[in-house]
């Protein structure tokens, strides 16, 4: 009996990513062909997966025209905007500010590192904020303590000198702060 539990157990850790990610991959599929759908059904184009094709090539379009001066000048503007509607700009501000925080060229969430505690307790969390302002006292930064299995955490202020940085990429940070330390990667010296 233990043997076939075993075999299914074994079954079930086989099957269960492949199965999730499968799901998350058509969910994504199913919200991004549905955008368009309607539009594109009226117009007598619809087929499944234009919905798809259509998305990405607006949003490409948005990156295209993001690029420009004459449209950046547009977007500043629209944003600037958005962000004065009560209730709405909040919203809207902390979403884009979380967006923008895993941008590659912003500092956000792309400075691992692991925070020296007293005794030999040792944090690992993320550098979100190194310089001095009214809620980051001079000689502290900003750590995000992500915790495992889930996106919330928390921020701490940190002595400087109790923070080292780490040579890790935010990708392989994040996955083995999220899988709770299951996965792992060697850190170099």
């Amino acid at each position: 009996m233990k043997k076939i539990l075993g075999i299914f157990v074994k079954g079930l850790l086989v099957l269960a990513p492949i199965t999730v990610t499968i799901y998350i991959l058509y969910k994504i599929f199913e919200l991004t062909d549905g955008l368009f759908k309607g539009l594109l059904e009226s117009a007598g184009l619809y087929f499944p997966g234009l919905g798809v094709i259509v998305t990405l090539a607006v949003i490409f379009l948005v990156g295209l025209l993001a690029s420009n001066w004459l449209t950046n000048k547009l977007i500043d503007f629209m944003d600037n905007l958005f962000t004065r509607v009560p209730l709405f700009g909040s919203i809207y501000g902390i979403i884009k500010d979380t967006v923008h925080s895993f941008s590659t060229n912003k500092k956000g969430f792309s400075r691992l590192v692991m925070v020296h505690m007293p005794g030999e307790l040792k944090l690992l969390g993320f550098l979100t904020n190194d310089q001095e302002s009214a809620f980051v006292p001079e000689g502290y930064v900003a750590v995000y303590l992500m915790q495992s299995m889930q996106w919330a955490g928390n921020l701490i202020l940190v002595p400087r000198q109790q923070v080292e940085l780490l040579d890790v990429s935010p990708e392989e940070a994040l996955k083995f702060i999220a899988s709770a330390g299951l996965l792992h990667k060697k850190l170099k010296n």
